[in-house]
């Protein structure tokens, strides 16, 4: 068994609790104080996201030829110094001018983290250590979510301080190299008895889609719910929504049925988008909270798979956790943005999550068609 340092998890757990306490923060600020608009709160993860996506397929590619360590510590460095600058915002302008700067240290960050796991990782442990590292950041998300209404009501903007600090400690902590990446080579992770290649690339762009729809459904409901809920409320749906991926995290890195196997894979993408339409529907906290922890298992193995199809690979790890990366960070404003503008152009409250299940119903349909021809042709 190749286990891989405790450090790693401890890093995935405070850098997430770090940004996502931000990313909690920021929009209840632009609603509550920057009084922002539907649209308004949909482009929000535009100014962030599209520097994520460039920057993490670039680093993505440079981190299979320079340190992927390093990278993730700039990074971090980097993130401290968003959040420095955010703590001053006093206009939706100001926010979106800073913003760049997040989606580009975290680009940094997670595709040198997860190219590196693959590197100290064997053929017969590589689910189970990708799935513990994404139950520690999943983790430090939800506690994030849970956290930041209190937070804000309590002290505003001022706990972005916190998070800045959080993310500068974590630096240090990001893993370096090994004695045995030096001596030896880098173990295989693809076994003979695995699906033919043309099975395993469809697997993997059908993952890399329902990541897409999935991931999207959560921004939608991360950027938007404050129009329709409380803080206390939006805190506990989301918390809730991604303590439930935690969950799932830990399960499908222990469970290996769902590999290669694409009706569960399709059917809790189903789940996931029906539950986010029920709480789109304005479902009171009582019902929102046991159906967010469908949507969350839903998201959780859309998210394992296509970071698992991404890794499993002997040849480029950094280039397709890049790829990954820049689908998830894409996901977080293309979706989010035209669920906002879509909510402005209809007022009907319940469209932006309407359109997410159009979304995920029409990337169902897609992926099984691709994995199904695959496998009739492998």
């Amino acid at each position: 068994m190749a286990r891989v340092s405790l450090r790693f998890h401890a890093v995935g757990f405070g850098q997430d609790l770090s940004l996502f306490a931000t990313w909690a923060v920021l929009p209840l600020w632009a609603e509550r104080s920057a009084h922002a608009t539907a649209l308004e709160l949909g482009a929000l993860p535009l100014f962030g996201g599209v520097p994520y996506v460039l920057t993490a397929l670039y680093a993505g590619r440079l981190s299979d030829r320079l340190s992927r360590t390093a990278l993730a510590r700039i990074g971090l460095v980097c993130f401290a110094l968003f959040c420095l600058l955010a703590w001053q915002v006093r206009t939706m302008a100001h926010l979106f001018a800073v913003a760049p700067l997040a989606g580009l240290s975290n680009g940094l960050i997670w595709p040198a983290l997860q190219a590196k796991m693959g590197d100290e990782s064997g053929p017969h442990d590589l689910d189970r250590n990708l799935g513990t590292f994404s139950l520690s950041w999943c983790l430090g998300k939800a506690v994030g979510f849970f956290l930041a209404g209190s937070l804000f009501d309590r002290w505003g903007l001022h706990p972005l301080l916190a998070c800045g600090l959080l993310s500068l400690l974590m630096a240090p902590l990001v893993p370096g190299p090994t004695k045995a990446d030096a001596l030896s080579p880098r173990a295989p992770l693809v076994p003979h008895d695995a699906p033919p290649a043309p099975v395993r690339a469809a697997y993997l762009r059908a993952a890399w889609l329902a990541n897409f729809a999935t991931y999207g459904l959560g921004s939608t409901l991360n950027f938007l719910y404050p129009k329709l809920a409380t803080s206390r409320d939006y805190s506990l749906v989301l918390g809730t929504l991604f303590l439930s991926q935690t969950v799932a995290f830990w399960l499908f890195g222990r469970f290996s049925g769902w590999r290669y196997r694409w009706r569960a894979f399709v059917l809790w993408q189903a789940l996931s988008a029906l539950s986010m339409l029920v709480i789109g529907f304005g479902a009171p906290v009582a019902v929102a909270v046991p159906v967010a922890v469908l949507a969350g298992s839903g998201l959780g193995l859309a998210y394992a798979a296509s970071i698992y199809y991404s890794v499993h690979t002997d040849v480029g790890r950094g280039k397709r956790a890049g790829l990954h990366e820049a689908f998830t960070g894409a996901s977080n404003f293309v979706v989010p943005l035209a669920a906002g503008a879509f909510l402005s152009l209809t007022r009907w409250a319940p469209a932006p999550y309407a359109l997410t299940l159009a979304l995920a119903a029409a990337g169902i349909l897609l992926q099984v068609r691709m994995v199904r021809r695959a496998e009739r042709n492998a």
